[in-house]
């Protein structure tokens, strides 16, 4: 393969049982701006292969001047509390320019938000990242929302940046059980690139998400045929199955909280092609032209990867 099937993170659909606040801490808190609010149409929740919700809306939200890394959020269910690490996506990455505090305290101060993690400050660069800072909590829907700031610079590349105060999604975890499977389908059929390779049985990730010593974690981001860093990567993290929650992925109906992952392709009837080759994958929507915003006419696909998390490829970004 000569180059990835996909480019820029477009977005990441979060599904909540009360949308009306997750949009209020994006837009009132965060200060992001609404791209486009209507309702779901029949069709796109069958391309999805979800069944209707009784608040078929979804509202589309993009941080100050990003065209990519958006949030949309739709009526749905919540994920349900586990002690254990949350399957498929886990959540969203967003990215923080400067006064991660002062953010925290707002944030924390909001019904759709609980905090997990107060600010801390963490130390990547032994694995070619840096020293960066974030807070987490659980978001509307219970999908995990992570801030982070970065505090130096990765050594030969660049870390994300922003021209807002509170920037776009840059990474969604992805966590399975089935390390080899997933990344032999990321790097592999969609020709994903990494920016970070980790594998490690003892760190600082451990004391953070209470793992047992000596417990082996694979940590990689991956990146599409963008440059530099990317425009927005997925950051695959393998664990042992006992450490998961083993909550099954259902064809007919959206995960709670992080549900649909969305990527642009400059070629999307190859990455097509490719996912629809491979038996790990099944095609939920063929590819076909998707009316109504925040696809505006352009052609898409959607697919359950490896451990049953939705993919989404369209042919073009949100907006």
């Amino acid at each position: 393969m000569s180059k990835p099937l996909v480019t820029a993170l477009a977005g990441v659909t979060v599904a909540s049982s009360r949308p009306d606040l997750l949009t209020d801490l994006f837009s009132e808190v965060l200060g992001w701006e609404i791209v486009s609010d209507g309702p779901i149409t029949p069709a796109l929740r069958q391309f999805w292969g979800a069944a209707p919700e009784n608040d078929d809306r979804c509202v589309v939200l993009a941080a100050t001047g990003a065209n990519r890394g958006m949030v949309r959020i739709i009526a749905g269910p919540d994920r349900k509390p586990t002690d254990k690490l949350r399957t498929r996506l886990a959540g969203v990455e967003i990215l923080v320019a400067h006064g991660l505090s002062e953010l925290y305290e707002k944030v924390a101060a909001h019904l759709a938000f609980e905090t997990t993690h107060r600010p801390f400050e963490t130390d990547w660069s032994d694995y070619g990242s840096n020293v960066h800072r974030a807070f987490i909590g659980i978001g509307g829907g219970g999908t995990h929302l992570a801030f982070t700031m970065a505090v130096t610079k990765p050594v030969g590349r660049d870390f994300p940046a922003t021209d807002a105060g509170v920037g776009y999604v840059f990474d969604v975890p992805l966590l399975t059980a089935h390390y080899n499977a997933s990344s032999r389908f990321y790097r592999g059929t969609l020709g994903m690139v990494p920016i970070l390779e980790s594998h490690f049985t003892n760190a600082q990730w451990h004391g953070l998400w209470n793992l047992p010593p000596e417990s082996p974690v694979h940590l990689d981001i991956l990146k599409g045929d963008a440059p530099g860093t990317g425009l927005g990567g997925i950051e695959l993290q393998g664990y042992e199955a006992k450490l998961i929650d083993d909550a099954p992925a259902r064809p007919d109906s959206l995960d709670g909280g992080a549900s649909i992952l969305t990527y642009t392709s400059d070629d999307i009837e190859a990455a097509f092609a490719a996912v629809s080759a491979d038996p790990v994958a099944t095609i939920l929507g063929p590819l076909q032209p998707i009316d109504g915003p925040p696809y505006n006419g352009t052609r898409a696909f959607c697919f359950m990867g490896p451990d049953g998390e939705r993919i989404e490829i369209c042919e073009q970004p949100w907006r």
